[in-house]
């Protein structure tokens, strides 16, 4: 054998055993990625902006089915709020659910319920089938918009494009309710009502067949206890003082029905506290809303849509009794509320991601509170239609700042297994703030509408309509302040609860 081929040195060094690639190399290039994250987010945002313009669908089309399926008023106000009700009172169960069933799966099955109750609202003929479909829907919505939220974590796993989405994410609740609005004044005037649900339907259908194909499942189901006496109790509660909240408009603060709904709400509330507390596994883990800088979140995103759909609400009164404004015209002067709302989408996560949730959030309230009087103090007390639509673009603005980083500020510190009991929460008090301020301001217009016209003031209505949009603005200074000492940044906002699971 040639020595010279047995020599050390002329063997060739083995080839180096290739090692597995590392997570970082087996995920798609950045650019994929972004796309990728875009058509999940596409999918996810379409859901949650169309069970939030479920909530205001009938503000415009309110006449309209009042004529065609002979509503009362008390029934049209138990028929927008059967949604609403539905929605916020089984989100904690909903919540609950997604860890147990899987996120994807969960949203999948609400936003098919959604969907076919869309469908039956649009088909139906009479107040008990409406509120029936109603409420069908928001029970769907319960389903569907924690796991949304929850997969938005799936998504978007850590850095700046979690925290743009989910300032986004925010914006997109007030957002929901201003297409709404467009959206059903434009059918009532060109088509009927009905075709209001059918386009919530085909959207709602559209984004469950993307989903299939897009949405990651998440991680694997939690088969935590259920706490079925928990959610009767909480379901119970939200339910009963959201209706009475409702009832407050048509029967007043001092009626029989409305005291006897906060009642049963309050013992059920009680009862739910007592559940929660002696149960493994709560619906509401304690300490979950000790945290003060969630807690002021939870309170922005309270107000943020509450002002909305009072604003909203009022206008399409005063512009179409007072004004004498058509629906479709109606619907046109919040297009530069759309607008604005859409712009404020383009900046307002990265200047959360720069400026932090305090700054934003106080500016936005700031804003509100300078628009609400641009409305009231001198758009309709000086019948200024330019006053009027400046100041319903600031307070676009003002909203979409605010809820951009309340979303942020309330999720945050969030275990991962509780990201779908954030969103839960989160969601209760987006959908709590449009029920508890319209029974307010409702209650504020006539109160002081009737006292106008008692001394004779020659523009009583006006004047009642005016005076709720200024103790808005009241409230939305009070507000500047509670944002700028609950949202601190030395306040750091933990996860609460029991540590993850395995």
């Amino acid at each position: 054998m040639d020595d010279t081929l047995a020599s050390p040195a002329a063997i060739p060094a083995p080839a180096p055993v290739p090692s597995p690639p590392s997570p970082a190399a087996r995920v798609s290039p950045p650019g994929a990625r972004d796309r990728r994250g875009r058509r999940r987010f596409g999918v996810l945002g379409t859901v949650h902006l169309t069970l939030n313009a479920s909530v205001s669908v009938t503000f415009a089309a309110g006449p309209a089915m009042q004529r065609e399926l002979g509503l009362t008023r008390t029934d049209l106000v138990l028929d927008t709020a059967a949604y609403g009700l539905a929605f916020s009172g089984l989100l904690l169960l909903g919540g609950r659910l997604t860890d147990r069933g899987g996120r994807r799966t969960v949203f999948a099955l609400g936003t098919g319920l959604f969907a076919l109750a869309s469908l039956a609202a649009a088909l139906a003929h009479g107040p008990w089938t409406l509120m029936a479909a109603r409420f069908a829907q928001g029970c769907g919505a319960a389903l569907a918009a924690p796991a949304a939220m929850a997969l938005l974590k799936t998504v978007f796993p850590e850095g700046r494009a979690r925290s743009a989405a989910t300032a986004l994410w925010g914006l997109l609740a007030s957002l929901g309710a201003s297409a709404g609005i467009l959206l059903s004044g434009a059918l009532v005037t060109w088509t009927s009502w009905r075709w209001s649900f059918v386009v919530l339907a085909a959207a709602a259908a559209l984004a469950l067949a993307a989903a299939v194909r897009t949405l990651p499942p998440g991680p694997p189901p939690d088969r935590v206890p259920m706490d079925l006496l928990g959610a009767l109790f909480g379901t119970g509660a939200l339910t009963m003082l959201g209706c009475g909240c409702a009832l407050a408009g048509p029967y007043g603060w001092s009626s029989a029905p409305v005291l006897g709904a906060l009642a049963a709400g309050a013992v059920l509330l009680t009862a739910f506290t007592a559940t929660e507390h002696r149960v493994p596994a709560p619906l509401l883990p304690r300490g979950f809303l000790a945290s003060r800088p969630r807690a002021t979140a939870l309170v922005c995103a309270l107000f943020g849509p509450g002002t909305g759909a009072a604003t909203a609400f009022l206008l399409a009164l005063y512009l179409q009794q007072t004004r004498g404004y058509s629906a479709l015209a109606n619907a046109g002067a919040f297009l530069p509320y759309t607008a604005v709302l859409l712009a404020v989408g383009t900046v307002a996560g990265p200047a959360v991601a720069r400026l932090g949730p305090r700054t934003v959030a106080v500016t936005g309230a700031a804003a509100i509170a300078a628009g609400l009087y641009g409305i009231g103090g001198i758009g309709i007390r000086t019948a200024s239609t330019p006053a009027l639509l400046t100041g319903m673009a600031v307070v676009a603005c003002g909203i979409g700042l605010l809820m951009s980083a309340a979303v942020v500020a309330a999720v945050a510190g969030a275990g991962d297994r509780e990201t779908a009991l954030a969103g839960a929460v989160v969601n209760a008090a987006i959908l709590a703030g449009p029920t508890l301020s319209i029974a307010l301001v409702t209650s504020a217009v006539q109160s002081r509408t009737a006292g106008l016209a008692a001394a004779g003031h020659p523009a009583a209505a006006a004047g009642g309509y005016a005076f709720a949009f200024e103790a808005l603005a009241a409230a939305a200074v009070l507000l500047c302040a509670t944002t700028a000492y609950g949202l601190r940044p030395s306040a750091t906002t933990a996860p609460h609860g029991p540590p993850p699971t395995a």
